[in-house]
């Protein structure tokens, strides 16, 4: 990974690998990319007089494809590789004609087109460290082997240089931004990439980056049988839902399918850069990263002693929860719900930190147990904190507001 930092002046120097694979007879090199439809045109250029047009070949492992050859104004060619339609990581190609004095010709490009520099998935990763004068921020993306980071753009705002970007991060307002990262290949093509992160307070982050550090205990594997849930498969094994999320990388849980095999154990985490403090008494949360207080919400809590306070740790976590009320489905947005649009649930998985349908009752001691918030809180909860984040549970005397 490349590790960029505030205030440092690096050069990047990216090595952009040759694509001139020709011999003596061909040359070809790609143009352009649909990344909504995965195809790549590729231009075909000829060195020698040929008598007919050429035919292009692809090999994709072993079976071989005529594809469709476009003649160009100026005598060359191009052609498209659907992505879609090859099951293989590189792609080889063979081009044959016949020369003016009737001599068949051909050339190989042996495994000129690598697949997963055109669908590349791309992880970019905004964080924020404490240092002696303030905050530092980082950014960080992968594979960063095979791209090079052109530009950033959020909003109306270019930022042609990494250093400029992150610079500038500390004075933006605290909020969401949705920003556009453009790279190239090693081929010249540019990808895409959209990217939202959060400012708030002085820390700049991308979604879960925040995460404490975890080794995983793996007792077994268990092969998903028709009807069963994660739930049901934790119960089972007596095992928190979150850690099996967590361990076998489930990006919806919901999506598990029958003969999927799970990873089976339990997750250890060690101290998370993230903090929440739930004071009882003042209904009110506070949102710690390292010692550095963040921000203050008002919660509402349990009814009387109904939420009981302690050290718990976030084990799973939801968007648009549904809630299942003794047996009864309740679908997500139902003001019957409840649950709003995110949960959190604690390592004591009776209770969890949830959104709300009813605004009204945030700041009261009304819930069953459970931590509720505005929903426009929780969601910013929910983008910037990981499973294993921790959860302090107390009644106190009110903390030093933000």
């Amino acid at each position: 990974m490349r590790k960029i930092t505030k205030g440092l002046s690096l050069i990047i120097f990216v090595t952009l690998f040759s694509v001139l694979f020709s011999e003596n007879y061909f040359h070809l090199y790609p143009v352009e990319y649909d990344q909504t439809q995965n195809i790549v045109k590729i231009n075909l250029e000829s060195y020698i007089n040929t008598t007919q047009k050429p035919n292009v070949y692809i090999y994709d492992g072993g079976d071989r494809k005529k594809l469709t050859l476009y003649e160009k104004e100026n005598g060359d060619f191009s052609f498209y590789v659907n992505l879609n339609a090859f099951k293989g990581d590189y792609y080889s190609f063979l081009v044959t004609s016949t020369d003016k004095v009737g001599k068949s010709v051909s050339q190989f490009f042996a495994n000129f087109l690598e697949k997963a520099l055109f669908a590349p998935n791309i992880e970019v990763e905004i964080t924020t460290s404490v240092v002696e004068n303030g905050y530092q921020y980082y950014l960080d993306y992968y594979p960063e082997e095979d791209l090079e980071l052109v530009k950033v753009q959020v909003g109306d705002t270019v930022f042609e240089g990494t250093d400029e970007f992150l610079r500038l991060l500390g004075n933006f307002e605290d909020g969401f931004y949705d920003s556009v990262f453009t790279f190239r290949n090693r081929y010249g093509i540019l990808f895409e990439r959209k990217v939202t992160f959060l400012k708030l307070a002085n820390v700049v982050a991308t979604e879960n980056v925040l995460k404490p550090k975890q080794r995983h205990e793996v007792y077994g594997y268990h092969i998903v049988q028709k009807g069963e849930s994660l739930y049901k498969i934790a119960e089972k094994y007596k095992v928190l839902p979150g850690d099996l999320v967590n361990m076998n990388d489930l990006k919806d849980p919901s999506l598990i399918y029958p003969g999927q095999a799970l990873k089976i154990g339990q997750v250890k985490y060690e101290e998370s850069p993230l903090r929440l403090e739930i004071n009882l008494s003042q209904n009110k949360m506070y949102l710690y990263f390292h010692d550095q207080l963040l921000k203050t919400y008002i919660v509402a809590v349990g009814m009387s002693d109904y939420t009981p306070p302690g050290y718990y740790k976030i084990s799973y976590k939801e968007k648009d929860p549904a809630l299942y009320w003794y047996d009864e489905y309740i679908p997500p947005g139902s003001l019957m719900n409840g649950m709003g649009t995110r949960w959190l649930q604690l390592s004591n998985p009776q209770y969890g930190i949830h959104g709300t349908t009813k605004p009204w009752e945030i700041g009261k001691r009304i819930s069953h147990g459970c931590i509720r918030m505005f929903n426009f809180d929780v969601e910013v909860i929910d983008f910037l904190a990981s499973l294993g984040t921790e959860v302090y549970v107390y009644n106190g005397e009110n903390k030093k507001e933000s």
